[in-house]
């Protein structure tokens, strides 16, 4: 029993709002292959990535990089948003 507890508490779902908290973007601003910059944490640099799928239902903007195929964030940490760029991500 305690296992399957523990499973649960594991695949906890990422969850976002429909907008940022100075409500400059909106989920719905995005769109698959859109250039964004990501800012994982407060004293990161910015990372470059492509968007490959947005979830509506969690508000969960899922993105590639150049270094990893398969990212997720939500729109508090998307620090900018153009349409799609060539060779972007090198």
């Amino acid at each position: 029993m305690k296992n399957i507890e523990l499973v649960k508490i594991e695949r906890k779902e990422l969850r976002g709002r429909p907008f940022d908290e100075y409500r400059c973007f909106h989920i719905k601003d995005f769109n698959r292959g859109d250039s964004i910059r990501v800012k994982l944490h407060r004293n990161s640099k910015p990372l470059r990535g492509v968007v490959t799928a947005i979830d509506l239902d969690t508000n969960v903007i899922s993105y590639k990089t150049a270094d990893v195929e398969k990212n997720q964030a939500t729109i508090n940490k998307i620090v900018s948003l153009e349409e799609y760029k060539r060779n972007w991500l090198e």
